[in-house]
């Protein structure tokens, strides 16, 4: 007689093996639908869980999902290195096992206890796929506040905001910003916090001083250029990424323009690229680290039942002071 197989109960309720396995480990989270369609299946088909089975519902098996869109130069990525590190240090410390899948927004990791969408740009319809399986999951770079779901971020919009205030406190009042990608949570909040703070020191927003680009250097090139050969140029700019900032002081440079003596220059991310680059770079750091490290807790938590309801977390930022940025006469 063939041997019954957890996948078997997912099939006859209609469920995914994780539902199945959370039942039998008496999880709450699972919906009373969800576990009178898998307790009906269990009895139905007389199911007894093999010791892997077992494992599994005992909640020591801990297989964690990372889901990562693809993107050109991934593990090049000062973002995804570090946040990665930060997962990494907590799994060993908790024992977890981790699947890197990255994906182009259709697959799915399959046997995964739990999921933490590093970005889930490109990703909202595995993120609509993981509900619907009940899954744990947790959301890095990007706060969700109309979904019971836990997520970690950064809070982007204060810091920008703190840019700008550093800025005018230093004596700038032309103050120019390059976008990021405003596609992303992260690059809309930068340019929100920007806006929000010109407005608040009541400072013109000047149309020409907003040069919209996506985190890559083509765009950083293009944007530097306008703001550099304008008649009235800036004596500032905000840019939202330390790579794209880096790239305008290149151009800047090229142009006869020293920085900070002709402009001051201020970046994002803390990438150890602006402590070596030729002028080094005030920034804006990140606890990247920290808020994987975070991620795999909270999700740790949920998928053993110990929370149940949802954890959302803003991480504050810290201004790093070097030599890109310089004190400006009030006037030219």
């Amino acid at each position: 007689m063939k041997k019954v197989g957890i996948e078997e109960v997912a099939h006859v309720a209609g469920v995914s093996t994780t539902t199945v396995s959370r039942v039998m480990n008496g999880v709450s989270t699972v919906s009373e639908e969800n576990r009178r369609r898998v307790n009906d299946a269990i009895r139905k088909l007389k199911y007894r869980p093999n010791p892997s089975a077992q494992r599994l519902a005992g909640g020591k098996a801990n297989t964690v999902g990372l889901i990562i869109p693809r993107f050109e130069g991934i593990f090049h990525s000062y973002y995804a290195m570090q946040v990665l590190q930060g997962i990494g240090g907590t799994a060993e410390r908790i024992r977890s096992d981790l699947l890197l899948h990255i994906t182009d927004g259709v697959s799915f990791p399959k046997g995964v206890d739990g999921a933490i969408f590093v970005d889930i740009f490109g990703c909202e319809d595995l993120l609509d796929r993981s509900l619907d399986m009940e899954l744990p999951v947790v959301i890095l770079n990007h706060y969700l506040n109309e979904l019971p779901i836990s997520c970690v971020a950064i809070d982007n919009k204060t810091a920008a905001e703190h840019v700008v205030d550093y800025l005018v406190k230093l004596g700038h009042k032309e103050i120019a910003t390059i976008t990021g990608d405003l596609k992303t949570q992260a690059g809309l909040d930068r340019y929100d916090g920007f806006v929000k703070a010109i407005k608040s020191h009541q400072m013109q927003l000047r149309d020409d001083y907003i040069k919209f680009a996506d985190f890559g250097l083509p765009s950083a090139r293009v944007a530097a250029e306008a703001l550099f050969t304008m008649s009235d140029r800036p004596t500032a700019v905000f840019v939202a990424s330390d790579d794209m900032a880096l790239e305008a002081i290149n151009i800047a440079q090229s142009k006869g323009l020293r920085v900070p003596e002709d402009i001051s220059i201020i970046g994002f991310d803390d990438n150890p690229a602006a402590v070596h680059a030729r002028v080094p770079l005030t920034t804006v750091s990140q606890p990247l680290r920290k808020m994987g490290s975070l991620s795999l807790d909270i999700l740790s938590d949920l998928m053993s039942g110990k929370k149940q309801n949802p954890t959302k977390m803003l991480l504050p930022t810290e201004l790093v002071e070097r030599q890109s940025c310089r004190q400006t006469w009030l006037e030219r």
